[in-house]
């Protein structure tokens, strides 16, 4: 059996991230041609599978990046280019994209997946910067203790299939229980419960969450406190729930899955990357991230592939 050229790259990884952009940006009825000046020399799908290539390749430089695509001739070939954009180029074609498009795209990519939304978790990370960086802050970290940096705040499913729905980064002396918006982002896959640490057991996120109609259960958290006894109603309520068979049992199976993802996204994407100066920099490296985490997810879903585990290891 011969299998063509065309056939071949087909099959590749990059052709198949190039047509879920495409079926992205079909989806949204995106007109790439502005209708008055130059025709754009790269269409969006091309500028963002650019991104994603430097994401897969560990690029953390527009220059570099520029460099590096011009050398593959394959993946050029692929998205239908002669020559990569220049670095100027992808600064203001990304600018434009993440204003206009990146929110859009993503939640298409989360419903493509199809995930279970009824169960969530949230919590945060820590994100390590060069302590040169200027906009970081010094913050506590479970694992790290003191460390320089920034904290990704991230709500995710934590069924089979374990994805991103939302996210807020700030720097590492924001405690986690301050990113409230994750609340109200996560409302819109209306989950039944959400799963969160002792560092959310908090009376003004129960108080949200009755408002928005969805169940919180967080570890109990006692702030010197000599018993559960001493906790106003929502807190007291879920600390009885949390000790409960069924309440520890939902808490101890479920709340891991958002601990394997940041494990993932560190271990695969370099999710955390001290080569990176300033806040909206490494804030853009971790939003590429986690929609190239998607797009992989969705191509796994496709091709029948379920596993989490790294590549090496299946």
């Amino acid at each position: 059996m011969i299998i063509t050229l065309n056939q071949q790259l087909e099959n590749t990884q990059y052709a198949k991230i190039s047509k879920i952009i495409d079926k992205c940006l079909k989806k949204l009825d995106v007109n790439t041609q502005i209708k008055r000046g130059r025709p754009l020399k790269y269409n969006d799908k091309q500028i963002i599978s650019c991104l994603i290539y430097g994401i897969k390749n560990n690029i953390f430089s527009l220059r570099e990046l520029e460099y590096k695509i011009n050398q593959d001739i394959v993946f050029m070939t692929i998205i239908g280019i002669e020559k990569s954009p220049d670095y100027s180029t992808f600064s203001i074609r990304l600018g434009k994209i993440e204003n206009l498009l990146y929110e859009a795209i993503y939640m298409i990519l989360v419903y493509e997946i199809n995930a279970n939304f009824r169960l969530c978790s949230i919590d945060s990370t820590a994100l390590r910067s060069s302590k040169f960086d200027k906009d970081a802050k010094v913050g506590r970290g479970t694992r790290l203790g003191m460390y320089k940096g920034y904290k990704l705040h991230l709500a995710c499913t934590t069924d089979d299939l374990v994805i991103p729905l939302c996210f807020s980064m700030t720097t590492a002396n924001v405690y986690d229980n301050q990113a409230k918006e994750l609340l109200y982002e996560t409302k819109k896959y209306n989950p039944f419960l959400i799963l969160a640490d002792a560092a959310y057991d908090d009376t003004e996120w129960f108080e949200i969450c009755k408002k928005l109609e969805v169940n919180l259960l967080t570890d109990i958290n006692m702030r010197r406190a000599k018993s559960i006894k001493s906790f106003n109603g929502h807190r007291y309520e879920n600390a009885v729930f949390r000790k409960s068979v069924i309440g520890d049992t939902i808490y101890k199976k479920n709340r891991i899955k958002i601990e394997q993802l940041f494990s993932s996204l560190k271990g695969m994407y370099n999710l955390e990357n001290p080569r990176l100066y300033g806040f909206k920099r490494y804030f853009r490296h971790v939003s590429w991230v986690l929609m190239c985490y998607l797009i992989d997810e969705l191509i796994k879903k496709n091709e029948g592939i379920n596993s989490r585990k790294y590549p090496w290891n299946i």
